[in-house]
């Protein structure tokens, strides 16, 4: 009976050790680093938005990218290519400074990167990067981060063709937006309590 007591503690001893190594070291989705390097070794170029005075004919330049799928274009910065897989950039003239992610914007743009490069080329994206003046973060490309893009773009189509809708407006949210000093309700009406 005393063999049967310690296998079952060792047999438990394993299985909570192993479950503590696998929730400690599982691949976070989003990794902030200093490193500023391009696409990961064995990658080559695939298509980028930059201009370049030597064009290779395997490369493709400065094109929209459109998916019919999703009713949705894009220019990535660069797109790199590996087998039939793809690892896309974003760079980001800001800087991040010590806020722990990207700015959501730029995070969703990547993302729906990967889904224009997916339905478009039929490769798979396993990771993309943002790259800020300061920092720079490699996202991987999960379902829960498609699916919140898709959301998005589904309350979008909804509040153009209603005109109806709810934005979530508030100064961490609105700080880096584009629109806050033109067409944003919230951000006016920010700068009139001033």
């Amino acid at each position: 009976m005393d063999i049967k007591i310690s296998e079952y503690l060792v047999i438990t001893l394993v299985i909570i050790i192993t479950l503590l190594v696998l929730i400690l070291f599982k691949p976070k989705p989003i990794k902030k680093s200093k490193s500023r390097g391009l696409a990961p070794f064995g990658y080559r170029l695939f298509y980028t938005d930059q201009n370049a005075k030597n064009k290779k004919s395997n490369v493709i330049y400065k094109k929209i990218l459109y998916s019919e799928k999703y009713n949705i274009q894009g220019k990535p910065d660069f797109v790199f290519k590996k087998f039939n897989t793809c690892y896309v950039i974003e760079l980001k003239s800001g800087s991040i400074k010590d806020e722990p992610m990207p700015h959501t914007g730029d995070l969703m743009q990547l993302v729906a990167y990967f889904l224009i490069i997916k339905d478009l080329y039929g490769y798979r994206v396993k990771k993309g990067k943002l790259i800020y003046n300061d920092y720079s973060f490699t996202i991987r490309n999960t379902r829960r981060l498609r699916k919140c893009v898709l959301n998005i773009l589904e309350d979008m189509r909804y509040m153009l063709k209603t005109g109806e809708g709810e934005a979530n407006c508030s100064f961490v949210h609105c700080r880096y937006c584009l629109c806050r000093q033109t067409v944003c309700e919230f951000a006016k009406n920010l700068n009139k309590k001033k």
